[in-house]
């Protein structure tokens, strides 16, 4: 297991000696664009062009990756894990210190290294262990979610071996919009918060450093949506359990040129006011990354992907947008668009 975590002098100088800028936490600087692993086959030839291009990415200042545990069937975890073993502790090219990793559970995952497809697992793996039961299970046509803490328990120390670390810089609830679906509003909240002082003893056990909610629809949904969910609520709940010093601080939503409400509509009150999602977030101390910048793939005949991509990039309340690349070439551009910007 590979040791430490992101700092912000870690993180800082690898942005600056590559000529880039980055965007500021009191906890690390992140370079505005992210390597994403969400799209992509589930073999051994994504898997390669994914390692080839995370490694170059690092090199050369790209210093945020994301995943989930559920992405390529675990492969996309193992791949970053592959990647970050051979950079640090095999070619000495990358300190952990320099870079940060997210990740995400939730979402009932398959194991295609186990030949275990999504319902094979839970039925062999975690309902077989006893790590779920089926009352557990929230289910919104063919996609199951869980807010047990013994699962997450169980989740986050399977991506910790994936990943080859001691310690996952961000662990997001992966969609939490698909149990908020099924459930009372109180019941959701209440179990929301039970999982906020499990993820608070996991930040107490150096497993994870920090954590928060990464969704599709939950936070940009209208507040009489089913699957809303309130940021003034969650921040209530991590508060609750463990005060102003609570570790519940990232956010994840789509941002692009169709799918904006992040940044146009008003949907998320804050102290009697209604703001958009990164005005909410930036009021209750959160940092916002966001996902899908072409539409997972849609958008990219609107225009040139430079374009999309710095117009995100100049919404100054995002920290990071993960943009999937698993292409060295895709990468290179990407490093151009932010070398010819100052964030």
């Amino acid at each position: 297991m590979i040791e430490g975590y992101a700092t912000f002098k870690g993180t800082r100088n690898i942005i600056g000696r590559n000529g880039l800028s980055g965007r500021r936490t009191p906890y690390f600087m992140a370079a505005p664009i992210g390597i994403g692993t969400h799209l992509g086959e589930m073999n051994e030839t994504d898997s390669g062009l994914y390692r080839q291009g995370m490694e170059y990415g690092l090199i050369h200042g790209l210093n945020f990756i994301d995943t989930a545990i559920n992405y390529r069937g675990m492969r996309s975890e193992r791949d970053v894990g592959y990647v970050l073993n051979s950079l640090i502790e095999e070619k000495g090219l990358l300190q952990r210190d320099e870079v940060i990793i997210s990740t995400k559970g939730g979402l009932i995952p398959g194991d295609v290294l186990q030949n275990l497809v999504p319902a094979a697992y839970l039925q062999q793996v975690l309902l077989e262990g006893n790590i779920l039961s089926e009352s557990d299970l929230n289910v919104v046509g063919n996609v199951k979610h869980v807010m047990s803490p013994r699962y997450y328990q169980f989740a986050i120390e399977q991506s910790r071996q994936h990943l080859q670390l001691s310690t996952i810089d961000i662990y997001y609830i992966h969609n939490p919009e698909i149990s908020k679906m099924m459930l009372p509003e109180e019941i959701f909240y209440g179990q929301l918060e039970e999982l906020f002082a499990m993820l608070e003893n996991q930040v107490k056990r150096g497993n994870i450093r920090h954590y928060g909610l990464a969704t599709w629809r939950g936070l940009i949904a209208p507040p009489d949506d089913k699957g809303y969910i309130s940021i003034q609520e969650a921040v209530k709940r991590a508060k609750s359990v463990a005060g102003e010093d609570h570790h519940f601080r990232f956010l994840q939503f789509p941002l692009n040129s169709i799918r904006n409400e992040a940044v146009t509509f008003n949907n998320q009150k804050m102290k009697n006011k209604w703001m958009t999602v990164v005005e909410a977030a930036k009021e209750a101390g959160l940092y916002s990354t966001t996902s899908a910048p072409f539409e997972l793939g849609k958008l990219t005949g609107e225009g040139s992907v430079k374009h999309l991509l710095k117009k995100i990039i100049s919404t100054e309340e995002v920290l990071s947008t993960m943009v999937g690349m698993k292409q060295v070439k895709h990468i290179k551009e990407n490093l151009e668009v932010l070398k010819g910007i100052n964030v």
